[in-house]
């Protein structure tokens, strides 16, 4: 009596119900309260698809700030004016100073001035 699906397991059978409807035979009856509207679809892949961009743009103008700063700071480091950690942190802080303005863009002189300024703080805060 049981009917046999794919793998040779028996497949599950429908279990009637009071008024004699089974639960498949229902749930088919409503498809639209099952399944969403095909534009509520499309509204929310359009916005999942923007959020993706979004977090695209940023991580390529953090990759182009972290290049610049590295730039920016390594005759610094080259001529021992800094040493390792001074430089990650410079590093570390510079990027995100740069990656939080309000500008959205990497201004490689700004980006200079901006490394010669941590540079001369940390040189002068060993000096004390």
């Amino acid at each position: 009596m049981a009917s046999t699906m794919g793998y040779g397991k028996p497949g599950l059978l429908p279990t009637p119900t009071k008024a004699g409807v089974s639960l498949a035979t229902y749930c088919q009856s409503a498809p639209s309260q099952v399944y969403p509207s095909s534009t509520t679809y499309t509204g929310q892949h359009s916005k999942a698809h923007a959020d993706s961009s979004k977090k695209e743009k940023k991580q390529q103008i953090q990759e182009r700030a972290v290049n610049e700063v590295k730039n920016a700071i390594k005759p610094y480091y080259q001529k021992n004016e800094i040493n390792k950690d001074e430089y990650k942190e410079i590093v570390r802080k510079a990027v995100e100073k740069v990656c939080h303005s309000k500008s959205g863009e990497v201004n490689s002189s700004k980006v200079a001035i901006l490394v010669k300024a941590y540079v001369d703080k940390y040189k002068h805060a060993r000096k004390k």
